[in-house]
C-alpha cells in the first residue's frame, strides 16, 4: 500500500467476500459490469470443487475471504485474495487467551501480548502483503466493531505461495 502499485489478476471468477456476517456488501469494482466471468458473493459459496484448475480472484479478506481463499485453494483453483486494508490474523488459540485475559487485564495490555503471540507464530506477514492496524485486537474491536480474522490455514498457503496476495485490482 505505501508503494501504491496495482497488480493486474486475469480470472475468470470472482468472489466477493465482503460485509459483515453474511450482509451482502458488494463494493464498486471497476470493470465489474463488463466482467466476462462469473462472480459471486461469499453468502452464495458454496465449495472449491468446481473451481478446480480456474483462476479465481477472493476480494474481501475478514474470516469470510480467507475461508474460501483456503477452499479454493486446497480443491486446486489458482487462488488470489485481495487485502484492502490492514487486519488481524490469529489463531483460535490466541483470540481465546486475549478474550480470557480482557477479563483480568487493561485491553491495551492484552493487546500487547497477543500481537507479540501473533508475530511469535506467524512471524513478520507484511512481506506477504498482510499489515497489521496500528490498534491492537481487542481495542479495535471494542471502538469500530472490526472482528479479528481467525486462521483457519490460508496463512500458510499464503507463506508458501499457494494463496497469492494482492493489495489492489483491475478487472478486465
Amino acid at each position: 500500500m505505501a508503494e501504491c502499485t496495482t497488480t493486474k489478476i486475469i480470472a475468470k471468477f470472482l468472489v466477493v467476500a465482503s460485509g459483515e456476517n453474511s450482509a451482502n456488501n458488494i463494493p464498486v469494482i471497476p470493470g465489474l459490469d463488463t466482467f466476462m466471468g462469473e462472480a459471486l458473493h461469499s453468502s452464495r459459496y458454496k465449495s472449491g470443487k468446481s473451481f478446480f484448475g480456474k483462476s479465481v480472484l477472493v476480494i474481501g479478506s475478514g474470516n469470510s475471504g480467507m475461508e474460501i481463499a483456503y477452499d479454493l485453494a486446497t480443491h486446486g483453483a489458482n487462488t488470489s485474495i485481495v487485502i484492502r486494508s490492514p487486519i488481524h490474523v490469529m489463531t483460535k488459540e490466541v483470540i481465546r487467551l486475549g478474550m480470557t485475559l480482557a477479563h483480568h487485564l487493561p485491553l491495551n495490555l492484552v493487546d500487547n501480548l497477543v500481537v507479540m503471540a501473533t508475530k511469535f507464530i506467524f512471524g513478520d506477514l507484511s512481506r506477504h502483503g498482510i499489515i497489521m492496524p496500528k490498534m491492537g485486537p481487542m481495542i479495535l474491536k471494542s471502538k469500530t466493531g472490526r472482528s479479528t480474522v481467525i486462521d483457519v490455514g490460508t496463512i500458510g498457503l499464503i507463506k508458501t505461495g499457494i494463496i497469492q496476495v494482492s493489495i489492489s485490482w483491475d478487472i478486465t
